[in-house]
């Protein structure tokens, strides 16, 4: 994908598919890094256990997700 196709989900919920086959869902939160070429994303999803800090996984481009779907309706996906 490109950073054009994924700005639209950028601050919502989500769910990705990654070129390696993982599937991620959470927030996802754009990391404008003035170095890099191509920004950075994150997906933020909640803990996985009480106490816990959320999860999050970077993605060093949009060049590594294949599909990007909107989730606010997956109780996985959206943030407590």
């Amino acid at each position: 994908m490109t950073d054009h196709e994924v700005k639209p989900f950028v601050g919502r919920a989500v769910r990705v598919t990654l070129a390696d086959g993982r599937i991620l869902a959470g927030t996802l939160h754009r990391q404008a890094d003035t170095e890099a070429a191509s920004p950075a994303y994150l997906v933020v999803s909640d803990p996985l256990s009480a106490g816990s800090d959320r999860v999050q996984e970077r993605i060093e481009s949009a060049e590594l997700m294949t599909q990007v779907e909107d989730a606010s309706t997956d109780p996985a996906a959206v943030l407590d």
